[in-house]
Parts: structure tokens; sequence; C-alpha cells
């Protein structure tokens, strides 16, 4: 599989050249079924979020990245695969909450596309949340810290605890499951983000 032959040959390269300096690191182990989010600044924050979870994670993709049949070949080959974001793209709804009911990891950038601003989120699609609801599985998120970033400097990154739907959900009994859950996502990792830029 070509994901375990570049987790195998890449990841070493890259904890050597990021050295990543990782708030609650311990919070990155998991076991069953998992959903991992990130802030989305940079092309490679796929490669480094799988640098440093030590787990084969299936990622989705906006659609328009899988422009041929060579990059869809790649793209899948490295566990990722599409969705259409501009409509309801329940196939891919689907098959996440199928890999997540066998027990996989998923990773899923709630904001749909890379920042504008690069340091500045955008507001989260509730996708993320919905999956999170209908499979019931627990979000850790991560804040991956780019900006300023010069060649040699360490990489920073802080991990959130995770998030249980059901409890977030219980929680709040008046708010609508989905809009919860999103809520619950965004203000984790607005937190996040003031612990990656101290550390």
């Amino acid at each position: 599989m070509l994901y375990v032959f570049a987790c195998i040959i890449l990841k070493p390269i890259l904890w050597l050249y990021g050295r990543p300096k990782i708030h609650n690191r311990a919070a990155l182990k998991s076991k069953g079924k998992v959903i991992y989010v990130s802030n989305h600044v940079k092309m490679s924050d796929p490669i480094w979020i799988g640098a440093i979870v030590w787990r084969c994670i299936h990622f989705m993709a906006k659609s328009t990245l899988f422009s041929s049949k060579f990059m869809t070949t790649v793209f899948r080959l490295l566990l990722t695969f599409p969705v259409n974001q501009r409509t309801a793209d329940t196939k891919s709804i689907k098959h996440a909450c199928e890999l997540l009911e066998k027990g996989k990891a998923f990773g899923i950038f709630p904001e749909g596309h890379r920042s504008a601003t690069g340091s500045d989120m955008d507001a989260f699609d509730k996708g993320c949340a919905f999956i999170a609801l209908r499979a019931d599985a627990p979000v850790i998120p991560l804040y991956i810290v780019h900006h300023g970033r010069k060649f040699g400097q360490r990489l920073k990154v802080a991990v959130g605890d995770p998030i249980l739907p059901s409890e977030v959900k219980a929680r709040c009994p008046g708010k609508k499951p989905v809009e919860a859950v999103n809520a619950a996502i965004t203000d984790a990792m607005i937190s996040l983000k003031g612990i990656a830029e101290a550390l």
C-alpha cells in the first residue's frame, strides 16, 4: 500500500525536518473510530498530520483535486476520497461513516478549504459535526502553526482532548445537535490556536 510505504519513508524525514513541538501529545493516541480535525493553511497539512499521528488516516478532500485518472489513483492509494463541496454529497458522508464504523481513523478540514489569511480560521462547515454525530465518533482537534515559520524552525502543533458528540448533545438539550457539536469543535480550535502560537 502506497500510504504505508510513504509513512515508512517520509515520517522519519518529516520528524527530522519539522521537529514537531506538540502540546498534549498524549491526546493523539486513539483506538477504534476517531475523527481528526485541523485548521487548513497549506497543501502539506494532511502530510504533517499523517506524520504526527501514528495511525493510517483516511482523508476527505475536495473533488476538484481528483482532476485526472492519475491523480485519482494516487489519492486513493493514499487513502483519500473526494467530496463535492457544491452539493450535499451523501455518498462521501456515507463512506466516511462506513470507515468509522469499521474502526478507522478519519481526517477532515472543517473549513473546507485552505484559509485565505493563513492565520485566521474561516467558518467551519457542519459536515464534520454531522458525521461525528451519525457515527458517534470522538473528534480530536489539532491546530498547526505555519505562518512565520522559517527553515529550521520547529513545527508547532496543539492537540485538544477528544470531543464526544454524545456528551455535547446531552449538555445542550435545547440546541440542535449538529450546531452544538460544530460549536464545540470551533471553540476547541480557537483555544488551541492560542496555545499553539505560544509554544
